[in-house]
């Protein structure tokens, strides 16, 4: 009897804490898993040669140094959507802001074979949406709280010689599947203009607007719209409705 093959569009397993810890087999030879400890300074300095010139977030990355970072979001993978927000309400009403946040940041690493970081993607808490929020009247644990709902692809690079194997494409495959199993609604970024990533975010289902372009964000019953600079693009992927 020949091997059973999943039907096209069968639902994915969930993920679990350990299974984003260990991580999956990647292209070229690569594992694409959560940043260790020792990620970390090797992942910053990948995510600074991208186009961008961006780091890890200072606080995000003492969390990863000292094991704390994704916290939250490992809670909720294992014990499901409300653990997770119990986990991260924890952290919000007993750190300070910044730390707090990093307990639902997620930073991916692609390693090689030698276990060196050949590709690294950094998701934050949405700072510009918090801030905002707080602008139009949101109390600041209120405007906090959009960190379950919303996050910001800050950063992805991929070193040198391993582009054009796929590797970008399967971090951001990953971050998606771990938001959006934990109830998210919206994953969004920016780039600068006169990099030519457009068709690469298409590709991976986001809406790409145009340099300077804002987009609305009622869908998940904000207020106020949402854009980068004139020399920014922005690229948004809501969660399906159902």
């Amino acid at each position: 009897m020949g091997k059973r093959t999943a039907k096209k569009g069968a639902r994915q397993a969930p993920l679990t804490a350990d299974r984003l810890r260990e991580g999956w087999q990647g292209p070229a030879h690569t594992r694409i898993r959560l940043a260790r400890p020792t990620d970390a300074e090797g992942a910053d300095a990948l995510l600074h040669t991208s186009g961008d010139g961006v780091r890890i977030i200072p606080v995000l990355r003492g969390a990863i140094e000292d094991g704390t970072a994704a916290s939250a979001l490992l809670d909720g993978l294992d014990r499901g959507t409300k653990a997770f927000h119990t986990a991260a309400g924890h952290a919000f009403s007993s750190l300070g802001s910044g730390e707090a946040m990093t307990r639902v940041c997620l930073t991916l690493v692609a390693a090689d074979e030698q276990d060196h970081v050949v590709g690294a993607l950094s998701v934050t808490a949405p700072g510009t949406v918090i801030t905002m929020a707080e602008k139009h009247g949101y109390s600041p644990e209120r405007a906090l709280a959009l960190s379950l709902f919303i996050a910001k692809v800050h950063a992805l690079a991929v070193a040198e010689p391993a582009r054009g194997q796929g590797i970008a494409s399967t971090l951001l495959k990953r971050a998606w599947q771990v938001y959006q199993q934990l109830g998210y609604f919206l994953l969004y970024g920016s780039f600068e203009a006169d990099r030519d990533l457009g068709a690469f975010y298409t590709r991976h289902g986001y809406t790409v607007l145009g340099p300077g372009e804002s987009f609305s964000l009622e869908r998940v019953t904000l207020p106020f719209r949402l854009a980068a600079g004139d020399d920014q693009r922005v690229f948004t992927r809501f969660r399906p409705r159902r």
